[in-house]
């Protein structure tokens, strides 16, 4: 029986390990290349990395001689906008959705989820239309607009307020607060679980996003951190090395971010049912 648990416990591990070589082999791919010349990318056998001939001009010519500092400035701005508002317009609907429940809000939620049925691709056009007609396109705000409002994300918080302790906000009313007095002083603050797993959710999810710059932005003075991976594309082929430093650089933020809350996402996954 305990050599059966053994077995089971080896294979287990086992499987483990791989699942998480398939995962990890492009960020060390990623990495390796970084450190190379063009000419050894693609080379056979395959070398990690050529101690003797480390090729440190990649990162040079990425931090001095692009436009990095500006990609990545773009990029953060756009990102840290969009979830402020995201969080803070999720958590208002689904408070209203979730706990309020007004009149006629079944039929409104319906009518909001509906539209995760709509393919991404679809909503590009009129909001190139809409953008271009207001003036905002080539602008950030193009860019931090349609990422303000995310129905999976206020499905999310009324999700919570379905289930939110009602107990104490009905004792807030009891002592004269009022509506949005309650929310700011009993609903958020117990509502930080969730919030800090949608917002590094969200702020994953909007870092990497390229069809939007691709189709919003023009000028170079606005690209954010994927286009400026894209701009390394160029007639006369790829510079695979020089992209893959700049990822190395680009993924620093978002690691940092993710090692720095760690736990706090860990534990904010458990216990809002979001793992699985």
């Amino acid at each position: 029986m305990l050599l059966s648990h053994k077995v089971r416990y080896t294979v287990r591990s086992i499987v483990y390990l791989l699942i998480g070589l398939i995962f990890i082999t492009p960020l060390l791919w990623m990495f390796s290349t970084s450190f190379k010349y063009e000419s050894q990318v693609f080379e056979r056998p395959f070398v990690f990395i050529h101690w003797d001939q480390i090729n440190l001009d990649n990162y040079k010519h990425i931090l001095t001689e692009t436009a990095f500092p500006t990609w990545m400035w773009n990029s953060l701005f756009v990102v840290v906008i969009s979830v402020v508002f995201r969080l803070l317009l999720s958590t208002l609907a689904g408070y209203a959705f979730g706990y309020l429940k007004f009149r006629y809000s079944e039929i409104i939620f319906f009518l909001f989820l509906t539209t995760m049925f709509i393919p991404y691709q679809l909503t590009l056009l009129p909001q190139f239309i809409f953008f271009r007609f207001i003036g905002l396109l080539d602008t950030h705000w193009a860019l931090i607009i349609p990422n303000i409002v995310d129905i999976l994300s206020i499905f999310l918080m009324r999700q919570f307020f379905l289930t939110f302790p009602k107990e104490l906000v009905q004792a807030a009313y009891i002592e004269g607060s009022g509506i949005f007095r309650s929310f700011i002083k009993i609903a958020l603050p117990l509502a930080k679980t969730p919030l800090l797993t949608l917002g590094l959710l969200s702020f994953f999810m909007i870092w990497d996003q390229y069809y939007q710059p691709l189709i919003f932005l023009h000028s170079k003075e606005m690209y954010t951190i994927p286009m400026g991976l894209q701009s390394f594309q160029t007639q006369f082929g790829k510079q695979y090395a020089m992209q893959m430093a700049l990822a190395c650089l680009a993924i620093i933020p978002v690691l940092g971010v993710f090692l720095a809350l760690q736990k706090q996402f860990i534990a904010s996954i458990m216990s809002s049912g979001l793992k699985g």
